[in-house]
């Protein structure tokens, strides 16, 4: 592989993008390339030449929902932008910073009660605040796109997201905290997109989800597989160490007693 070396604030090589996403997909043997994304606080600031989601559409303004498109790009599409007027889902224009599509209330006839997404409006209103959601407008864009298509000028990501089964998640993110002993801890019980997107940017920390039901179609997000979320200058701290842990049980070289079960 030929290497596109960057150096960082501390003197030291940093990885490329695509170096980051071709280190994953080879050690961890990972079905699907890590996407990345990008807030964007003005359209002004979308580099030249990244097309907007569903420029090829035939008529109209294309729409979807936000993990739905990342989805897309789990599957090689992008980089591509998308705004609030593209959203379907409110809590997918909410994760990406663009705002509210409709007052709270209004989302009680298809979120609150058996059978939907939560059993009463309190417990939605819970768990919105506990995502640290963004401010309405805090962004107008977000940028989608393969994590190997970013580059660290004009298409620098925010956050990686990576797809894998439980024991690559469990590898990738006790390589983070090899050297630190950091304790990753991860989110569940509301919105994907909202729990990997704006928890993550605001709390610079990696983490990982079980995803709901919602954004697991979106993605998609397999039964057996979980979604682990880095913020991407955190991510190399990761990809560095996967060939420097254990991976290999020592528990094997001791003769351990079973107590027996009951038949």
């Amino acid at each position: 592989m030929e290497l596109n070396i960057n150096i960082n604030r501390e003197g030291t090589p940093r990885m490329t993008p695509k170096e980051l996403s071709d280190s994953l997909c080879q050690i961890e043997s990972l079905e699907r390339k890590p996407v990345a994304i990008t807030f964007i606080q003005r359209l002004a600031d979308i580099p030249e030449g990244v097309k907007r989601f569903g420029s090829d559409a035939p008529e109209g303004e294309a729409k979807s929902m936000l993990c739905a498109m990342w989805g897309d790009a789990f599957y090689g599409a992008g980089p591509f932008y998308t705004v609030k007027s593209q959203q379907l889902c409110g809590g997918g224009a909410m994760g990406a910073g663009f705002g509210s599509t409709m007052p709270i209330e209004m989302a009680e006839k298809f979120m609150i009660g058996d059978n939907k997404i939560f059993g009463t409006m309190d417990a939605l209103k819970n768990a919105l605040k506990a995502t640290l959601p963004f401010e309405d407008g805090e962004f107008e864009a977000q940028l989608i796109s393969p994590l190997e298509k970013m580059n660290d000028d004009a298409l620098s990501p925010d956050l990686v997201f990576i797809i894998c089964k439980p024991a690559q998640g469990q590898r990738i993110l006790r390589a983070y905290g090899f050297d630190t002993g950091e304790l990753i801890r991860g989110v569940a019980g509301s919105s994907t997109c909202e729990m990997i997107s704006s928890f993550v940017y605001k709390t610079n920390e990696p983490t990982f989800t079980l995803g709901d039901v919602g954004g697991n179609a979106g993605l998609p997000l397999n039964d057996d597989e979980v979604l682990v979320v880095f913020p991407y200058r955190k991510l190399e701290q990761a990809v560095k160490n996967l060939n420097r842990i254990c991976r290999v049980s020592s528990m094997y070289k001791h003769t351990l007693y079973h107590e027996k079960g009951e038949s």
